[in-house]
């Protein structure tokens, strides 16, 4: 069972996944779902992509994932998502072959977040590899913003 962690500050989800296999990210999605309820469907799919990929990588290359972490900014509406896993070594995007079935979890990251990048964790050792989602513009938040740049009254 995956344990969700109760977070100080709000806005921000915290996801235990220590002792977990790739067969959590179902569950990983739908926490992220229940923590983010009123994204854009556009927003949330980026979000999910992205976090889906990140914990991946972390199952497959990081030596098993530790947590998840979601950050949430309401102006302009964006979502950081830190993945932190076991290992030191660092995640690259590399060019892969048509006919190879993996290799380009990073590059749709790449795709999908504004940025992304990979800091050591010196305390607890491994890494945390994040990425920066911004709205697509469907989110409630930035509704009244897109209306009032265009309103007429």
């Amino acid at each position: 069972m995956i344990s969700i962690a109760e977070h100080p500050v709000p806005g921000t989800w915290v996801l235990d996944l220590r002792a977990t296999t790739p067969r959590a990210l179902p569950d990983m999605r739908a926490w992220v779902v229940r923590c983010l309820p009123d994204l854009g469907e556009g927003h949330l799919d980026d979000v999910l992509l992205a976090a889906t990929e990140l914990l991946a990588n972390a199952y497959v290359h990081g030596g098993g994932a530790r947590h998840i972490q979601l950050w949430r900014g309401v102006s302009p509406c964006a979502i950081r998502i830190e993945v932190a896993d076991v290992s030191v070594e660092q995640p690259r995007a590399r060019p892969s072959q048509f006919e190879d079935p993996r290799g380009r979890g990073l590059l749709v990251v790449d795709g999908v977040a504004v940025q992304w990048g990979v800091r050591r964790e010196s305390v607890r050792g491994g890494k945390l590899v994040w990425a920066h989602i911004r709205c697509d513009g469907g989110c409630p938040e930035a509704l009244p913003r897109v209306r009032g740049k265009n309103s007429r009254s």
